[in-house]
């Protein structure tokens, strides 16, 4: 199997970014994850020649977004001064019904949200306020597109739109310290460098990311902001450091169905990039490990701000899932508000792409090790159902 590499080195991914984005910072905080992440791909994601452009493209995009930020915070330190609603935090396991409790209460119109676009190219460009954004919308359009072509099966699982709300794991990418990237290669020196660094690094540039949104005038001040995002499974406590004013909606589905899902949704990932299948034990692996943390932050914090949603409610009655997380963050429901949810997930149907077929046998995982490993979340299931029931 042929195998390329960036065809840029360090510094010149530095300086394409400094010669496109017209700012001549040298971006220094940067340099040690870029350079993990830059050897990884190079010597061990065997991208193939296509993956390796692409690559190349996403990390002179991702530098100089960084720039154009920078810029901005540094002629605008007022920006730190925005002050964030909520947020409402939608967790869980991938395939456990995130995006689509995402999609439908971005639909109600009161919250501040994500699109695809937005978490592509976050950057102003000019540095003023209400800033056309056509040529971000269009970069990011084109990616999507680019996407469709390279790996058109992963639409079956999940669809990028660049109108659409998108988790902010494709804005993770930005700050270079993101478990994002293992998602779309095979580089386990970054993952084995990622596993110590402090999450603070991803939530306090979300943090700030947030605050320049609402100021470049694409987002209101007046509205709380609605995150998604599976890998927060685990990182409660620092988002609460962060948000302390977050509310946590925690997303329920049986292992057996969420972990074969993700770990087909994750093949599907690669195709766009290499043609070098996934470790899907470390995936799973990853999971179990997050999941353990999780259970464990709950039994350790019993005030956690968490709101338990099952995905058998999500699919079944949507509308009152909807009524206990307004409740639960303390909002009114208006009735057209929820017209236009419920308008929403009526246009908007499961397997609208496609079914998106997996099983087990297929991926090569057991019944027996995920209910052996995942023990404890079985048994908060249960007892979760049990509570629904009564």
């Amino acid at each position: 199997m042929s195998h390329y590499p960036i065809a840029l080195s360090v510094d010149e991914l530095m300086a394409r970014a400094r010669e496109t984005a017209g700012v001549d910072i040298v971006d220094n905080e940067i340099i040690e994850p870029l350079t993990i992440l830059h050897r990884a791909y190079c010597e061990e994601a065997q991208l193939d020649a296509e993956g390796a452009a692409a690559k190349t493209r996403d990390l002179v995009r991702l530098l100089a977004n960084r720039l154009w930020m920078k810029r901005d915070f540094l002629a605008h330190p007022e920006i730190r001064e925005q002050r964030i609603k909520g947020p409402l935090v939608i967790m869980g396991v991938a395939r456990s019904g995130t995006t689509k409790l995402q999609k439908v209460l971005a639909a109600s119109g009161d919250f501040n949200f994500l699109p695809y676009w937005m978490n592509f190219s976050w950057a102003s460009r000019t540095g003023e306020p209400n800033e056309p954004h056509n040529s971000r919308f269009d970069d990011a359009d084109a990616f999507c597109r680019w996407y469709d072509s390279r790996s058109p099966e992963t639409k079956l699982g999940h669809s990028f739109e660049a109108r659409e709300p998108e988790e902010e794991a494709v804005l993770s990418e930005g700050c270079f310290v993101s478990p994002t990237f293992l998602g779309y290669a095979d580089i386990p020196s970054y993952a084995q460098w990622l596993a110590g660094q402090p999450q603070s690094i991803w939530f306090e540039f979300l943090n700030d990311c947030l605050k320049y949104f609402q100021w470049q005038g694409i987002a209101s001040a007046d509205k709380p902001w609605l995150l998604k995002s599976p890998n927060y499974n685990g990182s409660e406590l620092e988002i609460m450091r962060v948000f302390p004013e977050a509310r946590l909606i925690m997303a329920h589905r049986s292992p057996l169905k969420t972990l074969t899902s993700m770990c087909k949704l994750v093949q599907c990932f690669r195709v766009a990039y290499s043609e070098m299948k996934p470790d899907l034990n470390l995936i799973v692996e990853h999971n179990y490990h997050n999941m353990n943390v999780h259970i464990a932050n709950r039994e350790a914090n019993p005030g956690l701000p968490h709101l338990d949603v099952r995905f058998e409610d999500i699919v079944g009655d949507l509308p009152k899932v909807l009524r206990r997380i307004y409740d639960d963050a303390g909002l009114s429901l208006a009735p057209a508000s929820l017209d236009r949810m419920v308008q929403w997930d009526r246009e908007n149907t499961m397997h609208k792409h496609g079914e998106f077929r997996y099983s087990l046998e297929e991926l090569g995982l057991e019944e027996a090790v995920i209910r052996e490993r995942m023990a404890s979340y079985f048994a908060f299931l249960d007892q979760l159902a049990a509570r629904e029931a009564a």
